[in-house]
């Protein structure tokens, strides 16, 4: 079995009984961290605290998975 190119994987691509699972990490995707009541979370305040250290980065937008969850659901439902 050879899966040709990353654009191009199908459920044939794999074997029968193959079990598929997704994971992410909220702070490193989500963003929106003041969005619909949403309040900073340990690693908001973590980070904020240790600004210098990150240069200034926070998680505040991220992958911004808060918006986009949509169209992120709509590849997995393309590949499965």
């Amino acid at each position: 079995m050879v899966v040709s190119g990353v654009n191009n994987y199908t459920r044939a691509d794999f074997l029968a009984g193959f079990v598929f699972g997704v994971g992410t990490s909220v702070y490193q995707v989500k963003g929106a961290v003041f969005k619909d009541g949403k309040v900073p979370s340990t690693w908001d305040a973590f980070v904020r605290a240790n600004s210098d250290y990150y240069n200034g980065a926070t998680g505040d937008i991220a992958c911004d998975e808060y918006h986009k969850y949509k169209v992120d659901i709509s590849f997995l439902s393309r590949v499965f």
